[in-house]
This record gives structure tokens, sequence and C-alpha cells, in this order.
């Protein structure tokens, strides 16, 4: 019945006995794929999107915040892209947050997320968050260079992950399949 529940549904006692879809063959671990391909630059290009991520991160939190200190007082027209600038602060924090326990897992956060961004670790769920993120930059108003050349690099950040998914698959594991 456990192995039947998902991953961040299970108690911690068959969490611990069973394969980690964050760890179990995931990222970093240098193994041969299922079927024979070799992963031998999956770190670094793992490591490299992690950067890239961190970035953007940055610069999404960098646009949201721009875009809110350039509010004055706030009338019907500037309401709606305070909470577009609310919202690019809060996903920036979101993917930052599940971007550093993919490096330093903290189990109860870990949970958290997965219970309520579940989409975040699967990799087309996470790129299509990416291209939606990038659609939320290219609407604000204030700082609205930062928040296009943001968004650009968000939507080929996205891209490039879904390329990179279904060209590798065996780099992303999912809960259902476990990469030997």
């Amino acid at each position: 019945m456990a192995e039947d529940q998902p991953y961040w549904l299970r108690d911690e006692s068959q969490r611990m006995t069973s394969t980690n879809p964050m760890h179990g063959g995931g990222v970093g671990s240098g193994s041969s794929a299922a079927g024979g391909e070799e992963t031998t630059g999956k770190p670094a290009v793992v490591w490299g999107f992690r950067i890239v991520h961190f970035g953007l991160c940055a610069m999404m939190a960098a646009t949201g915040a721009l875009s809110i200190m350039g509010f004055g007082s706030i009338n019907g027209n500037q309401l709606s892209g305070f909470f577009v600038a609310l919202y690019l602060l809060m996903f920036a924090a979101l993917w930052f947050t599940f971007e550093v326990m993919q490096i330093q897992p903290i189990d109860w956060i870990v949970f958290h997320l997965h219970r309520n961004f579940g989409f975040l670790f699967h990799p087309m769920g996470k790129a299509l968050f990416i291209i939606f993120v990038a659609f939320l930059n290219f609407g604000v108003k204030e700082g609205d260079q930062i928040g296009l050349a943001t968004g650009l690099l968000c939507i080929i950040d996205g891209v490039a992950l879904i390329f990179l998914y279904l060209k590798y698959p065996q780099w992303h594991p999912t809960p259902g399949r476990v990469s030997s």
C-alpha cells in the first residue's frame, strides 16, 4: 500500500526505506542510465542550470522589487501592476527555495513543497512554471527593461529544460520511474 502512494505522502519510516525521487539515481549520481546511455555531462549540466536558475530568481526578485518601489499613490491602474510585482516576488522566493532544497534538502520544507507545489519536481512542470513566470515579467510597468530581459531569459531557460528533458529523460527521475 505504501509503495502505491507518492513519496511525499508516505510517513517518515516509509520515506527512509523507499527510493527518494530527489536522490535515487537522480541529480549528480553519475551512474549510467537505463539503456546504456552515458550520463557523463549530467552533473555539469544540472549544476549549470541551477546556477542560471539562481540568477533568474535574483532577476525576478529585482524586477518585482523595482516595480513595487516605483509605485507612488496606488490608483486602479497601478493596483494590478502591484499584484503582478508581488506575485513575481513570491514566485522568485518559491523557485529559489525549491532550488536550494535540491542542493541541501530539509525534510519538512521538501514535504511542503511536494504537497503544495509538486509540479516543480517534474521537469515538464518546472519548465512550464518557468515559462509562466516569464510572461509575468512582461507584465511589469516599472523597470520594464529588466522585466523584459528576465522574461526572455526565463522563456529560453524553460524551453531549454523541455528540450533537455525530451532528449535525456533518464536525467530526470520521476516518482513513478526509478533510473538505475
